[in-house]
């Protein structure tokens, strides 16, 4: 399950990835005076995406360093697998309880 920052951060990744393709050249040709209408609407649409990139992006990882930076206990931790769930290590030692059943001396 993705967290929050993360999402945060792709959508505004993603954002700034559709700005720097679709900015450039309708920047120029609005900056040349020579734009048409086109022009000028994807030179809108791609300096929102710019500025929705950037504000997504920082949002994102400034809750990233607060979610980093807040201490874990048992209250606020995140799931995790049970120890029936996990996949036993063959290679593992057995532990104490377990070494009679392997056949080694107590």
């Amino acid at each position: 399950m993705m967290s929050s920052h993360g999402k945060l951060l792709l959508i505004g990744g993603t954002s700034l990835v559709a700005a720097l393709f679709i900015l450039p050249t309708p920047l120029f040709e609005v900056f040349s005076g020579r734009a048409d209408a086109a022009a000028y609407v994807l030179f809108a649409v791609g300096a929102l995406l710019l500025v929705e990139g950037l504000a997504l992006v920082t949002l994102g990882l400034r809750n990233r360093s607060k979610d980093l930076r807040t201490a874990r206990t048992y209250e606020n931790r995140e799931g995790s697998t049970s120890d029936e769930d996990r996949p036993v290590n063959p290679h593992d030692y057995p532990s104490a309880g377990r070494q009679g059943q392997v056949g080694g001396p107590l």
